[in-house]
């Protein structure tokens, strides 16, 4: 669901906006965006990370053990004030201070004493930085089960249209011509591609938890005071490693305040998936043109229209798509200038992490998402790609025909004969197959050549390797997400 907010000052839910709903966001619709990454969710992520910490100095014996109920009681974080939190973290610069103050709040009505056990060791930082990395976790795997759904369909398509010839095109214009199954190979090559650093970045999120500076000074020195019978090092490390066990994340060598690869990587992969989806959907939106046909998107009725022009059948998954992708380079941009963070803890940089990160994440759940359901729900069209073929009398082509010629005449004189035939048949409106074969009647080539190069012009003809690179695509597919399937059933 959206969330919800209470403005400062009056409203109305038809006026001044107490409901973001979504409005200018109609591709986060359907997909979990605002669900993962909203207010709500991240409230959530930091109380789950209060209270792994917790249940980890627990297990190290640093916090006494009836605190476990004290966390059963507090793990809805749906108890705790929004609002009130959101306007608090004003204050300090962030949402943690006014948290830990409800929570151990809350936990002295549980049990008396409880609060003095609440973010023991811990920083304001360790606690945000690691609920964005829970977050990104969820996040990641939904992008990840929505891509895995998209390359399902893509592979499909490869196999069932490697036969279904098409003008491959370049700079806006006819090139060659090419198979739908392999441009669908291509946009495959692309998604396999990206899902196997998601299983990278995914597997290697970090928990954050280094204290004031990062050198987990405090929580050493609460060791040594509350567990004499062990040496400070191995207690922290129990501690450390239950707190990466209770939240399914990684534990860093170092904490990293200051070093931002985590979420820079993060931010890369994140961009490369809606980069890819993009692509695709942008190929979507040509293709559908109504000069092209080639491909459309079956949408239902009253869907795809215009407010001015009843005719239209807009691609409006595809566009919307697009436009999800083309925000994103200025979020990443934030994301790696972030990098640039001072001391032992940034004034700044790390702030401006918040913000670009959730509008990232969102973009990206919406656009993998809208790609999932859009390729399902292709239409496509073998006849208008072979009259399209036809267009150009012949001079889609003209490659392939240089290429037969250059093995009688050599490559340059080829090339220059077929460019001159093809000016000639563009100006004349000619196929390109006549004039050819006039110029060289009349340039003193026999019939021999001449009847070879009309094989040249079969639209059916070799289209080269894309067989060959369609199976190693498909195969890649295979051996790729059927570990990603494996890993969403076990999730």
């Amino acid at each position: 669901m959206p969330e919800q907010f209470t403005p400062a000052s009056g409203g109305s839910a038809s006026g001044t906006g107490l409901l973001d709903a979504g409005l200018l966001n109609p591709l986060g619709h359907g997909s979990r965006a605002a669900e993962l990454t909203s207010d709500a969710a991240w409230l959530q992520g930091m109380v789950d990370v209060e209270l792994a910490l917790t249940h980890a100095l627990i297990d190290a014996r640093l916090v006494p053990e009836w605190m476990s109920a004290v966390c059963d009681a507090l793990a809805d974080a749906g108890q705790f004030n929004l609002a009130a939190i959101a306007a608090e973290g004003r204050g300090g610069g962030n949402p943690v201070i006014p948290l830990v103050k409800h929570m151990s709040a809350a936990a002295e009505i549980v049990r008396p004493g409880a609060s003095d056990h609440i973010h023991v060791g811990a920083t304001s930082q360790d606690v945000l930085d690691t609920a964005a990395v829970v977050i990104a976790h969820r996040v990641t795997s939904d992008v990840s089960a929505q891509l895995t759904a998209f390359a399902a369909t893509l592979a499909t398509l490869a196999d069932q249209h490697r036969e279904t010839v098409m003008a491959g095109r370049t700079l806006g214009q006819q090139a060659s011509p090419t198979s739908f199954g392999f441009v669908a190979a291509g946009w495959l090559n692309a998604v396999v591609g990206v899902l196997e650093r998601l299983h990278t970045v995914r597997r290697t999120l970090p928990v954050q938890l280094g204290g004031a500076v990062g050198n987990l000074a405090v929580l050493t020195e609460i060791a040594r005071l509350r567990r004499p019978d062990a040496t400070p090092e191995s207690t922290v490390d129990t501690a450390l490693d239950s707190f990466a066990l209770r939240l399914g994340l990684a534990l860093p060598a170092l904490s990293w305040h200051t070093n931002r690869m985590v979420i820079s990587d993060l931010a890369a992969t994140l961009a490369a998936a809606a980069g890819v989806v993009g692509t695709f959907a942008l190929d979507i939106t040509v293709l559908s043109r109504t000069e092209i046909a080639e491909v459309s998107e079956r949408l239902e009725r009253g869907d795809g229209g215009s407010s001015a022009m009843p005719h239209k059948h807009n691609p409006v998954t595809a566009v919307l798509i697009t436009a999800a992708a083309k925000q994103i380079p200025g979020l990443v941009a934030t994301l790696f200038g972030s990098m640039l963070a001072e001391d032992q803890r940034p004034s700044g940089s790390w702030h401006a992490e918040w913000q670009s990160l959730r509008m990232l994440e969102r973009l990206t759940v919406s656009a993998v998402t809208g790609a999932a359901s859009l390729v399902e729900r292709l239409e496509i069209s073998p006849e208008r790609m072979h009259a399209n073929l036809e267009l150009t009398d012949g001079l889609v082509f003209s490659e392939r025909v240089t290429t037969m010629l250059a093995e009688a005449l050599g490559k340059t004189t080829a090339f220059d004969l077929v460019q001159r035939a093809s000016e000639e048949s563009f100006a004349t409106s000619r196929p390109l197959q006549v004039v050819l074969s006039g110029f060289l009647a009349t340039d003193g080539h026999d019939d021999t050549l001449r009847s070879q190069i009309w094989a040249a012009f079969d639209v059916n003809g070799d289209l080269g390797q894309s067989g060959a690179g369609i199976n190693r695509v498909l195969e890649r597919y295979r051996a790729v997400c059927a570990g990603s399937t494996e890993r969403n059933a076990e999730r």
